[in-house]
């Protein structure tokens, strides 16, 4: 019985590595069938107990893939909102006059004009 739960624990953590490698180049189109497969091994371990020290590698390995993955996704709308920029220009930018009064510059109604 020992040997199966170090079977699909270090299955689950050499999935992890994977996982890892897989956000770090970019393959983030294998996402859903990586999430597919984690769920299906943390499902299998999920009567089994392994040893502390496993359970602190596996949770140390799963905390480093979401941060990493919230790091990808942060890059991903960094890049979408870049793009958007890019598209329309760089919108309206709202100051202040020396009254206090709210201006818009740019946009349709603004003053404000890009030079490269």
């Amino acid at each position: 019985m020992r040997s199966n739960i170090l079977t699909t624990f270090d299955v689950l953590e050499d999935f992890l590595d994977k996982e890892r490698m897989a956000i770090l180049t970019g393959s983030l189109g294998n996402m859903e069938r990586i999430a597919k497969e984690k769920e299906r091994l943390l499902d299998k371990g999920a009567l089994q107990t392994p040893d502390r020290k496993t359970l602190d590698r596996i949770r140390r390995k799963v905390e480093r893939n979401q941060t990493l993955l919230a790091a990808a996704i942060r890059g991903i709308r960094a890049v979408s909102l870049r793009m958007e920029i890019l598209r329309n220009g760089p919108g309206d930018l709202n100051t202040y006059d020396k009254t206090g009064q709210r201006k818009t510059l740019g946009g349709p109604q603004g003053n404000l004009h890009r030079r490269a």
